[in-house]
């Protein structure tokens, strides 16, 4: 480990941070911070600062207690540390990354990690995912990558970083682009430098309800109606099929919210989707812009739902909000 500065770890909760219960009949988070790095060797614990912040699963977590997060992470920083690994459960690593990453101004950088077996398990990977991660929140060539995923021998960027399957513990990759680094012999290997969002600002307070309606055949109407009727909502994302396309009875729905100032994203559902207008059909993405929706572009559902939260806690609005979700602030 690189002797350059104090490096903080924070433990969240997750899988990482569980171990069975009897009782219950399952896993359930357990751990703290310490004795989690109880499967680290000394040596990667020198100079390092422990915070026991939470033990949640990853369903438990919300955009609130995100910001908090993030608020903790800010405030190490403001008092010295020079780089933060912090370990969360995986299945909302992707979103508590990404939302870090659209908040994070500073170029230290900020390591999420986990494992999917619980430390204590024989064959869990989550000794290896700790130290390595550690090397990392510690690596100079890192700074100013900002947030960064750290699992099976790969940095991913927060903004590309999703997780394929469920079960398996190579659970992470990046659609169409890849890691950021790899670890070669406990080595960093830099590939690339990631392209981070747009920095909007401190003190930002994210929207909270933002609902994301997935499209499938012939499905969503009674959601949407239900939301049209009944729902205070901050914004609605809605996953498309392919380059966009929704239902043509979401329409009649959908334009009442529109009308009210209710910001309506369209995105793809595709894993590596993008909108496009080359369509003219109703519920095309076409039309759906010409209604006053706003094009997420190349923005995952949840990505575009987290970016449209800090959008609008921001208080952007319009032609601003609309260049802030197509990276063209």
């Amino acid at each position: 480990m690189s002797k350059r500065g104090k490096i903080a770890f924070v433990g969240t909760g997750g899988t990482i941070s569980m171990s069975y219960n009897d009782r219950q009949g399952g896993f359930i988070p357990t751990e703290t911070a310490n004795s989690i790095l109880g499967a680290v060797p000394d040596n990667y614990k020198e100079n390092l600062e422990i915070i026991d912040w939470g033990h949640q699963p990853s369903s438990h977590y919300t955009i609130r207690m995100t910001v908090d997060l993030v608020q903790l992470l800010k405030k190490l920083v403001q008092d010295g540390i020079n780089g933060i690994v912090v370990a969360s459960g995986t299945d909302a690593l992707e979103e508590m990354a990404y939302l870090t990453d659209l908040l994070w101004p500073y170029p230290q950088p900020v390591i999420f990690t986990g494992s999917m077996l619980p430390i204590g398990v024989p064959g869990s990977e989550a000794a290896s995912n700790l130290i390595q991660s550690l090397v990392a929140a510690s690596c100079e060539r890192l700074w100013g990558m900002g947030v960064l995923a750290c699992l099976q021998d790969q940095l991913f960027a927060a903004s590309e970083v999703a997780k394929e399957i469920g079960h398996r513990k190579d659970a992470f990759y990046a659609p169409g682009r890849g890691p950021i680094a790899e670890f070669v012999d406990g080595k960093i290997y830099v590939i690339r430098q990631p392209k981070r969002p747009p920095f909007l600002g401190h003190d930002i307070n994210p929207a909270g309800k933002i609902a994301v309606l997935w499209a499938t055949l012939g499905g969503g109407e009674e959601i949407l109606s239900c939301i049209a009727e009944c729902c205070d909502l901050d914004g609605i994302v809605l996953a498309g099929f392919g380059a966009g396309n929704v239902p043509p009875s979401w329409i009649k729905h959908l334009k009442p919210l529109i009308k009210k100032g209710l910001p309506v994203v369209i995105t793809s559902r595709c894993h590596r989707g993008h909108t496009s207008i080359q369509y003219a059909y109703e519920g095309s993405t076409k039309k759906l812009l010409e209604m006053g929706v706003y094009d997420g572009g190349w923005l995952r559902p949840h990505q575009a739902r987290l970016r449209l939260a800090v959008a609008l806690g921001a208080g952007l609005k319009g032609e601003t909000l609309q260049k802030y979700l197509r990276d063209e602030l």
